[in-house]
């Protein structure tokens, strides 16, 4: 479940930010994977920043996804579909291991701040 909610959540960034592959959208879509990272770490118990990173991969299988299934509407005389790499091979692998740092990071946060705090009561002198 929790890696759902990261999926969805980069998957998402990564179809609204695909039509133009500009500065400002490589910051928004890399801005929504720390979210993702961030929301698999809380979504989940135990090993946060795991969880973040199958959410990011998730997201980017997700991405795959949505571009076949353009491509299948485009057979059928729907309109042009959308392009899975846009800017190059390199440029996508640079952009894809930046969108799974900043999962990564966000996970970390999660599991940073919902760590166990330790024993809260007051302790007894002897």
């Amino acid at each position: 479940m929790a890696v759902g909610w990261g999926a969805l959540m980069a998957g998402v960034g990564l179809v609204v930010t695909a039509d133009h592959p500009g500065r400002i959208n490589l910051a928004i879509a890399v801005a929504l994977f720390a979210l993702a990272g961030f929301l698999a770490g809380v979504r989940s118990e135990e090993r946060r920043i795991m969880h973040a990173l199958f959410g990011a991969i998730a997201g980017i299988v997700f991405y795959a996804a949505f571009v076949v299934l353009t491509w299948v509407v485009s057979l059928f005389g729907g309109p042009d579909h959308a392009d899975f790499i846009s800017g190059g091979r390199v440029d996508w692998y640079w952009r894809a291991g930046a969108f799974v740092a900043a999962a990564l990071i966000g996970g970390a946060v999660a599991a940073f701040r919902l760590r166990p705090q330790g024993d809260q009561r007051p302790r007894r002198r002897s």
